[in-house]
């Protein structure tokens, strides 16, 4: 019978000691970062004449809002106003994220959505090398690369849902969430939204200046892990507060196995806290207090998943992970206590009540601690075998845990093949977007479609009247609206009235909006035609 190998041994640094091999995190990070980008350069190669790619696959509705963030950023502000609805504010400090990346863009001189791309590469390459840290500093070497593989490939088996129709199981709908929810898996945040990766690389960060205070209190770590904390509150503030009950758990974790608290390493590690406490405030204020801001913020609806659809979904990393827990539980492991208090502390938060309707977001890097765990798990089960069968079981056992990674990573090759028209827009469209991006004037709105109103911030960098789904307050009723005041019958005066009240100088008139509307725009007389092209024509309404 083969021992299990101890989690993590301490090692004494001898002058002779070899420098740290970072060769499997860097080609690892690089053969991931190469994946996520493939399916798009394929479906950059393979856009069909006529039309462009417009850079998305995957929540590509979000996505598109994202790259109108940048504009903005692009164009110079370190504030957002949303471009999705017609209801006068203020610009307001969220969305840092993608206002950085626009700031980016422009200074390196490259097209909003090649830095789009490039927020995601290089989330690949922060997410594994904060793992890789995380490892390094919990775990015996020997685990260390099926940690890393574990937590960025890892998923569940969700897929299994999909195959019986998604069917009901004790009232609740079973769903392949780890093919629907990027949050749940590295691989699928890479693929799709660059700033999931990024938050993920940025807890991991923080929780290692964590530990590292509780070994050697310092203000200068403090400052430093509390300023990594604020970056990650400027992208998702939700998680500040679920970090620290982390951490208030694992101390009563450590409490409980006997180890006292230090005052000097406790104020440290509350200082981190505590540094981001003014953007938090910030942000609850200006949700609460600032009425369009508050308005979008209650259309949020991010509820809890089924815990039947969610434990599927993590699949047999959860299983082995739950065996991690019982391992690191029966050890007292120290470091690897956080990790076991993570995941049944979220699930708790996940079906409590939350006055924000954000449950789902609290899922933020929950696969971190699956993934390391379950390398702790796997490898104690496998510990009880011969080693050499040990080792041939693992590699058996280790594509199981991933396959709904490959298969996003289908899923998303799939959409690159140019089968999806929906992915391309239009060369009419593309063109009349390049033109108001050139010739629009300061305070111009656009009325038209949902369908072009989702483009024409991201691609022209127009405001719209109505656009998506979360972001235009009142959408289904600012549709109806549309539909309403677009009608051959309605007067000149009728629509004046419209653009006024709703600040609109802009009609877009496209396939959409014809498909949808017999409206006439040439008949009116205030509608004067500023461009036309192909299927294309934009009209600004003009006075007396």
């Amino acid at each position: 019978m083969a021992t299990p190998l101890p989690l993590r041994r301490p090692s004494l640094r001898t002058e002779g000691q070899p420098r740290l091999d970072l060769r499997f995190p860097l080609f690892f990070a690089a053969g991931v970062a190469a994946l996520s980008l493939a399916p798009y350069l394929l479906a950059y190669a393979s856009t069909p004449p006529g039309h462009h790619f417009a850079g998305f696959f995957f929540i590509a509705d979000d996505a598109t809002t994202y790259l109108a963030k940048m504009r903005q950023g692009a164009e110079g502000a370190w504030t957002w106003t949303d471009p999705y609805t017609a209801e006068s504010h203020g610009g307001v400090f969220l969305f840092g994220f993608y206002l950085f990346f626009g700031h980016l863009s422009a200074l390196l001189h490259l097209p909003l959505i090649a830095t789009y791309h490039l927020a995601g590469l290089s989330g690949a390459f922060a997410l594994v090398f904060s793992v890789e840290r995380l490892a390094r500093r919990l775990l015996e070497p020997a685990l260390r690369r099926l940690a890393m593989v574990l937590v960025v490939l890892g998923s569940g088996l969700g897929f299994l849902a999909q195959m019986l129709g998604d069917p009901t199981l004790f009232g609740r709908q079973v769903e392949a969430l780890d093919l629907h929810l990027p949050e749940l898996t590295g691989f699928y945040s890479i693929l799709a939204i660059p700033h999931f990766a990024w938050a993920t690389a940025l807890i991991v960060l923080s929780f290692l200046g964590l530990l590292r205070l509780a070994d050697s209190p310092d203000w200068r770590s403090a400052f430093t892990t509390g300023m990594l904390m604020t970056g990650l509150t400027a992208i998702h503030p939700q998680m500040i507060p679920v970090m620290f009950l982390i951490w208030l758990a694992y101390q009563v974790v450590l409490f409980f196995w006997g180890e006292k608290p230090v005052l000097r390493a406790v104020l440290a590690q509350l200082a981190t806290f505590a540094l981001t406490l003014p953007l938090l405030a910030y942000n609850a204020w200006i949700l609460y207090r600032e009425p369009t801001i508050a308005e979008w913020a209650r259309q949020w609806r991010h509820q809890a998943p089924g815990p039947l659809s969610l434990t599927l979904s993590l699949g047999l990393p959860l299983l082995a992970a739950i065996a991690g827990m019982i391992v690191v539980w029966r050890r007292r492991e120290r470091g690897l206590a956080l990790l076991m208090v993570w995941p049944p502390l979220v699930f708790v938060l996940l079906y409590a009540p939350n006055i924000a309707n954000i449950q789902r977001r609290l899922l933020d890097a929950l696969y971190v601690p699956i993934g390391v765990l379950a390398a702790v798990g796997l490898r104690s089960i496998l510990g009880q075998l011969r080693l050499l069968n040990a080792r041939r079981l693992e590699r058996l056992l280790l594509p199981a845990f991933c396959f709904s990674s490959a298969i996003v990573l289908a899923i998303a090759l799939r959409f690159g093949s140019g089968a999806f028209p929906e992915a391309y827009i239009p060369a009419d469209t593309w063109q009349a977007m390049q033109w108001l991006s050139a010739h629009h004037e300061a305070g111009d709105r656009v009325l038209s479609s949902p369908q072009a109103g989702l483009l024409l911030p991201a691609w022209s960098g127009t405001p719209v009247y109505v656009g998506h789904y979360s972001e235009t307050l009142d959408y289904f009723g600012k549709i109806g609206k549309v539909n309403r005041i677009l009608q051959p019958a309605v007067s000149d005066s009728e629509l004046r009235s419209f653009f006024a009240e709703n600040r609109l100088t802009l009609l877009y008139w496209g396939p959409d909006e014809s498909r949808a509307s017999t409206f006439d725009p040439p008949a009116h007389r205030y509608l004067h035609r500023v461009y036309q092209q192909g299927a294309v024509s934009i009209y600004r309404m003009v006075p007396n």
